[in-house]
């Protein structure tokens, strides 16, 4: 067993009602890093599933030299779940990534590259040139999904091509200040981080990566969810922040 003190890299992944995929991400992350020569954890934040979602992540986190199991109840939002994984969280490098596996842990390279280069937050995109979409959206949860950008970078004042691509890695210290001072539990909250990373001149650097859709899978309405993400927007923009990163 290694030390805790000495985890490079963790990986934090949300689940809600994600038995159908659970199992299979978690092989997948454990038979991808196992010829890696630094040291990791795995979190499995279960928010409240209805399903045997955190039974299955027990039985596979037997598999991994450290793993935990958070779970919490009843439901709270990605956005909790996530910042409740973060902030526990132990590696010098911290990645959350989606249940579905719809960007796959093989991706992590990259990501680990550009932190090594210096950058603080370190975001996926499957917006920009050599992006690989293996499986669109439907036609009408693109347009959205566009419409939610221009106007996230219109309203906060930010200029990134994707916020709610699952896949993004966090230098420790980022992560710790960023998410101490997040305050929303929904969708909202990747924006509200990039805007409060943006805020406090935090070194953000998009990554292209190779992704697909699982809409069998996802938990997002569209039309409700960007209703409320445009709302919250909104909040973000005119909430007290401090001024500086503490």
């Amino acid at each position: 067993m290694q030390n805790d003190k000495q985890i490079y890299l963790s990986i934090v992944v949300p689940a809600y009602n994600e038995e159908e995929n659970i199992a299979a991400t978690l092989q997948d992350i454990a038979q991808y890093l196992k010829t890696k020569n630094y040291s990791y954890e795995v979190i499995v934040v279960d928010d409240g599933s209805h399903d045997k979602t955190a039974e299955l992540a027990a039985f596979e986190g037997k598999i991994f030299p450290h793993f935990t199991l958070l779970r919490h109840s009843p439901n709270r939002g990605k956005g909790y779940t996530v910042k409740e994984g973060m902030l526990s969280a132990k590696g010098e490098l911290i990645l959350f990534m989606d249940a579905d596996n719809s960007t796959r842990i093989n991706q992590i390279d990259k990501f680990i590259s550009a932190a090594l280069e210096g950058f603080d937050v370190v975001i996926g995109s499957r917006r920009i040139e050599g992006a690989i979409i293996e499986e669109y959206q439907p036609s009408h949860r693109r347009l959205l999904g566009n419409a939610y950008i221009k106007l996230s970078n219109l309203i906060l004042g930010t200029n990134v091509t994707d916020y709610n691509c699952g896949f993004k890695l966090y230098k420790k210290l980022a992560a710790k200040k960023l998410f101490e001072k997040s305050t929303k539990n929904d969708w909202s909250f990747d924006s509200e981080l990039i805007f409060l990373a943006s805020k406090f001149n935090l070194r953000i650097k998009e990554i292209p990566v190779t992704w697909q859709d699982k809409q069998k899978t996802s938990k997002v309405k569209p039309l409700r969810d960007s209703i409320k993400s445009l709302v919250s927007l909104f909040k973000i923009r005119g909430a007290p922040y401090p001024k500086a990163l503490s």
